[in-house]
């Protein structure tokens, strides 16, 4: 609470609460805009956010453990075909999507190993590398 001083019929605000308060007031507009970011970012950039599509086909790894299946995503009327891939088990079970391109209808799939596979061009590691064209640079047709 804030100490009001009367001197001369006159009213004066404490000048250090009025620093708190304002203090406090850009503090919560920071949070608010880190908030939004996070809010976009996730929404809009995460892979496990994207649409589901048509089912497209599905490529088995070598040693049978795993599998990729695409779908086909349609943007709509004024936009490309694009191609999602999601990493799985063979008894079905989802591990995360691996696998965005667009403009793309197809999905050329080649294994190399059990857990190293090429998808129209881009060299993977199942476990640890994934594939976004919006975090890469823009491939010209």
């Amino acid at each position: 609470m804030s100490k009001v001083y009367k001197s001369n019929g006159s009213a004066e605000v404490n000048k250090g609460s009025f620093k708190r308060i304002l203090i406090k007031l850009l503090m919560t507009i920071l949070m608010l805009i880190l908030l939004f970011t996070l809010f976009v970012c996730w929404r809009f950039f995460d892979m496990n956010m994207l649409p589901h599509g048509e089912f497209l086909s599905e490529s088995l790894s070598p040693d049978g453990k795993y599998k990729i299946k695409f779908y086909l995503i349609n943007g709509g009327a004024t936009t490309a075909y694009g191609v999602r891939g999601e990493l799985c088990y063979k008894s079905g079970l989802k591990i995360r999507n691996i696998y965005w391109d667009y403009p793309e209808d197809r999905a050329d799939v080649r294994w190399i190993n059990n857990h190293v596979v090429i998808i129209n061009g881009h060299r993977l590691d199942i476990f640890k590398d994934s594939f976004d064209w919006r975090k890469e640079p823009v491939k010209r047709r």
